[in-house]
């Protein structure tokens, strides 16, 4: 749906009775005066309604008690309700806004409890010179810079996501507070940083320096067909540190691969990514590093290291067909009594055919092994590494070291 300040009759004309009616004069010039106030009006500011219905069934196997199938909601690309707007100032000069609601097609209850807006809230100003700077809840640079590069595009988050989403690649880091700077573009370059702050206050004596809170930087480049992005973002505990402060500001994946590691001090990522896009064809690549730092009041010792490396392909020409498949590898570090450290290797595919420019039927594959150990929930181990394809299966968890999915979905965008 496009601006609401432009409605009209599907055959641009005044409506099936046009020809019947007879106004007065003064109705006549009050409606030409209302024109054109809204015409203005329509050039200065404008809203979009815009969203998608994504629904799906999926067969997730190596289950407790044997394989699960069930609907699931926004496999593909999320569900979710947004509006959006802008209203020009003049001069290169725009204030804009967005309101997005993420929400579950299978029951109609909203993505996340106690949040309407939960996916986007924010308002900012723009200027084409300057940039722009944005508050509110928000992604970070390195969600926006990277994800395009990621598996999201070519093998959807449901069945492409990194193990467990353990480097934020999918959209499951939405910033609170925040503030956000992006900049022009500048010979294909763009730069962007957030802060968002954490609004706790000091406990117990200890350093709560924006307790809570994070921290993004990321830089993207555009030349023809080839797109490059590095990112660092840093997440910080709050006070109820034991399972990752649900009052922190960044909200992030929790899965088997860091259920050992939630009551981390900070978590730090930094990733790159690169794609080649040439006609149909796309090939792409990331490597990411992500850090669980604790302190004295975490429940493990050390550093735990989770490295990715990840290549892509994918190909969508003239026709309505579309194919994707992805390779990741994520291996974990020697530490906390751990010497047989964990790793997973896991391999992805989409197959896609559009209905229409908005509407698609897809069909997604993945299958993940794991090896080695971690921790478990609360520090405990260590215990056999279990399987965890992308994140919107992070509730169903497998109980082996195997994994496999396959999702039949609809998908449609408006």
């Amino acid at each position: 749906m496009g601006d609401l300040t432009t409605l009209a009759w599907p055959d641009g004309g005044a409506g099936p009775h046009a020809k019947k009616m007879k106004l007065a004069p003064q109705l006549v010039l009050g409606g030409v005066v209302l024109s054109s106030v809204c015409g203005i009006a329509a050039a200065q500011s404008n809203l979009t309604v815009y969203g998608i219905a994504d629904a799906a069934l999926t067969h997730l196997d190596h289950r407790a008690g044997g394989a699960t199938t069930y609907m699931r909601s926004g496999p593909k690309d999320g569900s979710r309700l947004g509006f959006k707007g802008s209203e020009d100032l003049g001069d290169g000069r725009r204030v804009l806004f967005v309101l997005e609601a993420g929400y579950n097609l299978d029951d109609g209850s909203n993505g996340q409890a106690n949040a309407l807006f939960n996916r986007a809230a924010w308002v900012g100003l723009s200027d084409q010179r300057l940039g722009t700077l944005s508050v509110g809840r928000q992604y970070a640079p390195y969600f926006e810079y990277l994800t395009p590069l990621g598996p999201l595009p070519v093998v959807t988050g449901a069945a492409g996501d990194h193990p467990g989403d353990i480097d934020g690649f999918d959209i499951t880091i939405r910033n609170s507070n925040s503030v956000k700077y992006t900049s022009p573009n500048m010979g294909g370059v763009t730069v962007g940083a957030l802060v968002s702050a954490g609004e706790q206050a000091d406990v117990n004596g200890t350093d709560a320096r924006n307790m809570g809170g994070s921290y993004s930087v990321a830089a993207k480049y555009d030349n023809g067909g080839w797109h490059y992005a590095l990112g660092w973002q840093l997440l910080k505990n709050g006070p109820n540190q034991t399972s990752w402060d649900p009052t922190s500001s960044a909200s992030f994946s929790k899965s088997p691969l860091n259920a050992g590691y939630l009551s981390a001090r900070d978590v730090q990522y930094i990733a790159a990514g690169m794609r080649y896009q040439r006609s149909a064809l796309s090939l792409g690549g990331s490597l990411s590093n992500v850090q669980y730092r604790p302190n004295a009041q975490s429940l493990f010792d050390d550093i735990a290291i989770f490295n990715t490396a990840a290549l892509l392909v994918g190909w969508h020409d003239a026709s309505p067909w579309q194919f994707g498949a992805g390779l990741t590898y994520t291996r974990a570090n020697r530490a906390n009594g751990i010497t047989n450290a964990a790793n997973y290797r896991q391999f992805a595919l989409q197959q896609a055919y559009w209905l229409s420019r908005r509407t698609v039927v897809y069909l997604l594959e993945s299958t993940q092994k794991a090896r080695g150990q971690t921790l478990g929930a609360g520090g405990a181990g260590p215990i056999d590494a279990y399987a965890a394809i992308g994140v919107s299966q992070s509730g169903l968890v497998a109980d082996s070291r195997k994994q496999n999915m396959i999702t039949l979905g609809l998908r449609h965008a408006f």
